[in-house]
């Protein structure tokens, strides 16, 4: 895959609001067998890519290989982790702009989230119905044409 270079800014902070067609990749930073490839911001994904390209088996507890962390991880979570902590992932809440790690996370919040609560308690009075808003998940990357689009 080659990448277009010309914009000043190379990693950009995206939302879930990419263009059709779109998705969001970052360079795979696994240190102990650098592959070279870039890797779809999406924890399946960054599973998948392990599987495929350094060998981690989905039954295995292996530790991180990512620069500066040994943190041991079922590889079940492992995609989750390096989403959310090396690739900086995070869900923001529509209604206070709060933002969290994982979309569980974001889940809870939102049982408490007073601004929610509140959109909820108008709906009610008037006699509306309520719609929760979609949540934003921000990712940094490259924006590049997705492979099935």
């Amino acid at each position: 895959m080659e990448l277009d270079d010309s914009y000043p800014k190379r990693s950009v902070k995206i939302t879930n609001e990419l263009p059709a067609g779109m998705t969001c990749v970052r360079a795979c930073d696994w240190t102990d067998q650098p592959c070279g490839l870039f890797v779809e911001m999406n924890k399946a994904r960054v599973a998948h890519h392990l599987l495929h390209w350094h060998g981690v088996k989905s039954n295995d507890t292996t530790s991180c290989k990512f620069e500066n962390c040994s943190r041991p991880e079922a590889m079940l979570n492992l995609g989750r982790h390096i989403e959310g902590v090396h690739y900086t992932t995070s869900y923001e809440c529509p209604y206070c702009g709060k933002r969290w790690s994982r979309s569980d996370s974001l889940d809870r919040h939102q049982e408490k989230c007073e601004p929610l609560l509140a959109s909820k308690t108008r709906a009610k009075k008037g006699r509306r119905k309520f719609s929760l808003q979609d949540s934003k998940k921000l990712v940094y990357g490259y924006i590049v044409p997705a492979r099935n689009a």
